[in-house]
Order: structure tokens, then sequence, then C-alpha cells
């Protein structure tokens, strides 16, 4: 994939995304919001890319994906106004859907159209299944990696902050107590699984989680650095029970950045 393909999906995703926030302006910081965040993983993945020492198709490629992942987004808030996938439908697999009917990719090698196809449907599943080709497993987990860095940028303020949005706590409940369950899975090096989550704080130890699918040293080196899992911790109740967890998860990250 080359560089001006990258920069005709661009455009496309621009005429397409902006479609949205014109028609209905009371939704409007929501699609910003997605904008841009597409914006700035396409970024991070032709960082990762970089760090990989990808080629120059490669990292248009990486750059597509990051820039068309949440493309499902759109039709989901349009439709249900929410960002939850559970109160309404996987937006991976809507927004493979949208490209497709679209006929966006068509115009592209058959290869290239399933790598970025299956990158984007998996970006939000527990794990990539294991007998995926290898390009497809290395792109899944770049845009993986690059979808949680930027996450983890935007959340290490927002939840120390002193205002609310409902769309980026996917509406979730902010009550005082957290999932056990989802603290036990972390204690044992588990993702835990969006389908266990019933609160904000049991969002914020699912986002805690994450750091089990990292994929490479540039993320991981990232995360430590940012210093983003004692952001999200300080927006937790006080427990000895979490405590406990992030000293676990804290030499869990030690140990991957010592490994990278």
């Amino acid at each position: 994939m080359n560089k001006a393909e990258f920069q005709n999906l661009k455009s496309w995703f621009s005429q397409y995304t902006n479609r949205y926030s014109s028609l209905n302006s009371t939704y409007k910081e929501a699609y910003k919001l997605k904008i841009r965040h597409s914006a700035k993983v396409s970024r991070i993945c032709g960082e990762i890319g970089r760090s990989l020492n990808l080629n120059n198709e490669d990292l248009a490629l990486a750059e597509t994906i990051g820039l068309l992942h949440d493309i499902g987004r759109f039709e989901q808030f349009s439709r249900y106004h929410t960002f939850l996938d559970k109160k309404s439908e996987n937006h991976a697999e809507l927004g493979v859907k949208v490209l497709q009917e679209g006929q966006i990719l068509n115009h592209l090698d058959n290869d290239i159209q399933e790598i970025i196809e299956k990158a984007i449907s998996y970006h939000n599943r527990l794990k990539i299944p294991d007998e995926e080709s290898p390009r497809v497993i290395l792109f899944g987990k770049l845009i993986r990696d690059a979808d949680k860095l930027d996450i983890f940028d935007l959340i290490s303020t927002y939840y120390n902050g002193n205002g609310r949005n409902a769309v980026i706590e996917l509406d979730l409940p902010d009550e005082p107590g957290y999932s056990t369950e989802m603290l036990s899975d972390l204690s044992k090096n588990k993702l835990v699984d969006m389908k266990k989550m019933r609160t904000l704080n049991d969002f914020k130890l699912l986002q805690l989680g994450w750091i089990y699918d990292l994929n490479f040293p540039i993320t991981v080196k990232r995360i430590k650095e940012r210093q983003y899992l004692e952001a999200i911790r300080k927006s937790l109740p006080a427990s000895k029970e979490i405590d406990v967890v992030m000293v676990h998860l804290n030499d869990y990250l030690d140990r991957q950045v010592g490994q990278g």
C-alpha cells in the first residue's frame, strides 16, 4: 500500500465523518472525540511501525488501519447514541460492514483489504485468533497497542479532572463499588472481559488490565514513563485490595520494560 492510497482514504474519512457531526449538532462533540482519536491512533501506528523498522508501504498500511479502526463508531453513535457495544452492537464489526458496503477498500489489493478488515475486526476482541496469518497478527497487534496508548493518554488526564463526559464513561454508573471478580482476574495476569463490566470503576479496572496485552517495547516504555497506571489508580476508591493488585500490575510492567 502506498502513501497516495493512504492520503485518498484520509480524504474519504474526513468527508464521511464530517457528515455525521454536521447533521446532528447535539452529538457533535461525541463525533469530534472519535475523529481526534482516529487521527491520533493513526499517528501512533506510524510511530510504532517506525520503531519496528517497517517499510514505507507497511507504514502506510499501519496508519490506514489506525485511521479506520473506529469507523463503525460513527454509525453506532448515530443509531444508538452510545459507544457501549453491549447496549448497541460491536463497533468493529459495524466498521467492517461500513467499509464493505461502501466498497471503500475495493481499489486496494485483496491481501491488503483482508489485513485492514481483519485488523479492524480484531482490535476490540479479547485476543487475536492464533490461526491468523503472521501479517494479520502483526497489524492486529499494532492497532491494539496504538489504540490503548491514545486511550491511556486521554483517561489519565480525564479521570482526575473536574468535568464529566458520559461518552468517555460509556454511560456507566459512577458508583463507589467495584468488581472483586475483575480484581481477581488482574491478579492472575488475565485480561478482563468487558461482559463483566457494570460500573465506571469496573471500566477503570478493565483498562488497567490492558497491560497484559501489550506487544511492542515502545508501548510498554511509554506507559511506564507516563505513569498511566498511577493516574488511573488515583481515580479509584481507597482499597487495600486494589493496592495489592496495583503492586502486582507494576511489577509485571517493570518486567516487561526489562525484557524490552
